[in-house]
């Protein structure tokens, strides 16, 4: 039982970061006026979030909750990167 919340609590920090990393490209888009599709995937990834999508009580534990999060939070990474990369290239 302890590994399902563990899984559980893991896939709500990851899409936590997530939440972040996504009010990070808005403001960004604010700031700079330009919608790139940095903010749509985020936000869209963030509606499919294995946190509240994936269950961790049936099968194997959470573990696939766990892996697809820390997956998710990876992209949000690669998206935050690559924003700021052509940020600083247009400025």
């Amino acid at each position: 039982m302890a590994t399902i919340y563990q899984s559980i609590t893991i896939g709500y920090f990851c899409a936590a970061i997530g939440g972040v990393i996504t009010l990070a490209l808005a403001y960004d888009l604010v700031r700079m006026r330009r919608l790139r599709f940095t903010l749509p995937t985020a936000g869209l990834l963030l509606l499919i979030h294995p946190a509240w999508t994936v269950g961790a009580f049936h099968g194997d534990c959470g573990f696939m909750k766990r892996d697809i999060s820390y997956f998710f939070t990876a992209v949000y990474f690669s998206l935050l990167i690559y924003q700021y990369v052509v940020s600083k290239r247009a400025a």
